[in-house]
């Protein structure tokens, strides 16, 4: 029996696959170990995917929500090349292998490419493994690290339970409905006459493993430890790539498979995004780490990508999901990045040691401050406030009034640690001397490249934001 192959759906994610293989192989045989050898390979398959994507975007957007689907994809590939970029500051470090590293974390991206494409459970929770597997090896790889080691096996059990509790949903929307595919899903449950009940539980339990993936409460425990114990653009990867996989398989999912349980997920989906920008600003209030501020900031920001399923049957609500989470991901990205350079350089993400680095090392500190201003939604980054704004309206227009009033105060509480982030970064420094790169420079210029360029598109997005909100669905 032929099935045929829509490339247009898998084509970028096997691109990014064969890149991770070359990659490897490049590294296995090339006569010195450094990351530009498998980096290149890398960087080279993500631009052919993207390039790829964008040459078969009208036969994407022609499948039912695809359109949705082109953006998280574009966002995904660019996201994971930063982060590829970006992760040359670890150059000549021999506790990191650089072929497995971007192996692993291009597996990952492909997994993540097709989480967000997937049209059928199987194929989610195959892309679902795909990504989390690697993710974890990910945050253990570094040789004879064990809070590293500690943080991944975490994040292992986290995610097995989660994975479980997700099979046990699709097993009975299975049972329920006697097809796996979306648009089965979505007719089943429609001519089912099985109690209101069973099919809601079938559904809670099913998107369970995403909201672990976006790190929702009560699924956000794992997140601060990992990402304090990960490579820090490791960490980056999974609060900024990782995400956007979630977050477009729960829209997806639930937008195309499972419409006709609306009055069951809409009202679960608000109260977690609720609590979990709640929860998630109120841990980042008391960090005094940079990492651990982004971690738990990385959880409020769920709560932000998640409210707009209250009103997900709305075209306005998936564009203001993918805009948010677009410069979201680009804001994160350059913020991890230069988190990532700082701690070759002075060996710590403590406040202390950042404390006016704006003015010692403008290149860094600059977008840092850029980048949290961006996150926080304050001018000069008026890109963001325009997000919180577009993320809100769609809420708002779906009466959930008691959550477009949480997700407001929960703005002035993110003010409350990325203004004091900032402050510190803007502030007198303790000692006037400039710091040492105890890596080669090349590498150094390339992570500074990376976030100089990150920085450039938030200040042209926020000087001129219909650059985003024009050109995504």
């Amino acid at each position: 029996m032929n099935i045929p192959v829509d490339w247009a759906v898998v084509g970028p994610a096997v691109i990014v696959g064969i890149g991770a293989l070359v990659a490897l192989l490049v590294d296995a045989f090339y006569p010195r170990r450094t990351w530009l050898g498998s980096g290149l390979p890398s960087s080279i398959a993500l631009a052919w995917a993207s390039f790829e994507l964008l040459r078969l975007q009208d036969d994407m957007v022609a499948i039912p929500f695809g359109a949705f689907t082109f953006a998280l994809s574009l966002v995904i590939l660019g996201g994971t090349l930063v982060v590829v970029v970006a992760s040359n500051v670890m150059n000549f470090e021999n506790a990191m292998p650089p072929g497995e590293y971007h192996f692993l974390l291009l597996s990952a991206s492909a997994g993540a490419l097709m989480m967000v494409a997937a049209r059928d459970l199987v194929t989610l929770v195959v892309a679902l493994e795909l990504l989390s597997l690697p993710s974890i090896a990910l945050v253990g790889l570094r040789q004879g690290d064990r809070r590293a080691v500690r943080s991944a096996w975490t994040f292992f059990l986290a995610s097995v339970v989660s994975t479980a509790i997700t099979l046990m949903g699709i097993s009975l929307l299975y049972g329920v409905a006697g097809t796996l595919d979306y648009d089965g899903l979505n007719e089943g449950l429609r001519s089912t006459d099985l109690p209101d009940g069973v099919v809601a539980v079938a559904v809670v339990l099913t998107i369970i493993g995403l909201l672990f993936k976006l790190g929702a409460v009560p699924f956000h425990v794992w997140i601060p430890d990992t990402y304090v114990g990960a490579p820090v653009m490791a960490a980056g990867f999974l609060s900024s790539v990782s995400k956007a996989a979630s977050l477009g398989a729960v829209f997806t999912l639930l937008v195309v498979a499972l419409p006709s349980a609306f009055d069951t997920w809409s009202t679960l989906m608000a109260i977690v995004a609720a609590v979990t920008m709640t929860v998630g600003n109120i841990g980042a209030l008391r960090q005094t780490n940079a990492v651990g501020m982004l971690a738990w900031s990385s959880i409020a920001q769920a709560g932000f990508l998640i409210a707009p399923v209250a009103a997900l049957l709305t075209r306005d609500a998936s564009s203001a999901a993918v805009q948010y989470l677009a410069v979201y991901v680009l804001a994160n990205l350059v913020a991890f990045a230069a988190l990532a350079v700082v701690l070759r350089l002075r060996g710590s993400n403590d406040y202390s040691e950042l404390k006016g680095l704006a003015r010692t090392d403008p290149p860094t500190g600059v977008p840092l401050v850029m980048a949290a201003l961006t996150l926080a939604g304050f001018p000069p980054a008026v890109i963001g406030l325009v997000t919180k704004y577009v993320v809100i309206r769609p809420v708002i227009e779906a009466g959930d009034t008691w959550l477009a009033v949480v997700m407001a105060i929960n703005v002035m509480l993110g003010l409350a640690y990325y203004l004091k982030f900032v402050v510190v970064l803007v502030d007198r420094p303790a000692i006037d001397d400039p710091y040492r790169s105890p890596s080669p420079p090349v590498s150094i210029r390339i992570s500074k490249a990376a976030v100089l360029i990150g920085t450039a598109g938030l200040v042209a997005l926020s000087a001129w934001p219909d650059l985003l909100l024009a050109n995504l669905p």
